[in-house]
């Protein structure tokens, strides 16, 4: 006669009287690890998922705040009086640092600020007129058109806690100075404004 086991329905083990029950319909299947092989596999590469949206909203944040600071800053040069372009310069540079630095940026200090003046047809002039000098008390001339201010910033170790090296190619606004511990990268950031002063 065709007993089932206590956990196995006599459906299971014995549809009819002349068929033989398989071994696998009453075996309980044991999947107490399954979760624990899956979390292994999957976690790696959840790690590294969070690593990249992390690194790449701390690289957006930083290029964000330097642009900021250089809008900023060639708003304000644009405004400066004729008379008072040159002094206001050394001004100007210090509250685009002090920008940057409020933006949440330690390593702001050193960033490299560059203030040019550039004629009607937006060329740098080759040797920088007089009234374009920091400190400078000559005023502006008919020559200047426009101003631009200048950001750039070294970021170091972004990417460094990758649980691999990951190869970034060069691109608009920044460029790759080494990947030894992480990248190293150099943000490139500026705003033109046509001078308004006159």
């Amino acid at each position: 006669m065709c007993r089932p086991p206590p956990h196995c329905s006599i459906a299971k083990v014995c549809p009819s009287l002349f068929t033989i029950p398989k071994p696998s319909d009453c075996i309980q299947r044991n999947q107490s690890g399954t979760a624990t092989v899956e979390l292994a596999l999957l976690l790696p590469l959840l790690v590294t998922l969070c690593a990249f949206i992390t690194e790449f909203g701390r690289l957006y944040w930083t290029q964000n705040v330097l642009q900021k600071a250089a809008q900023e800053g060639a708003r304000a040069l644009s405004l400066a009086p004729p008379n008072q372009l040159g002094q206001r310069m050394p001004g100007i540079t210090a509250q685009m640092l002090q920008d940057i630095r409020s933006g949440g940026l330690t390593n702001g200090q050193s960033a490299h600020i560059a203030l040019v003046c550039l004629d009607l047809a937006f060329n740098p002039f080759t040797v920088p007129p007089a009234y374009c000098v920091p400190g400078s008390t000559v005023a502006v001339d008919a020559t200047l058109g426009y101003v631009q201010t200048s950001i750039t910033l070294s970021l170091p170790n972004l990417g460094s806690w990758l649980p691999f090296y990951f190869p970034l190619a060069a691109g608009a606004g920044y460029t790759i100075v080494d990947a030894d511990s992480g990248y190293r990268i150099t943000l490139n950031t500026s705003a033109l404004y046509r001078y308004a002063g006159n």
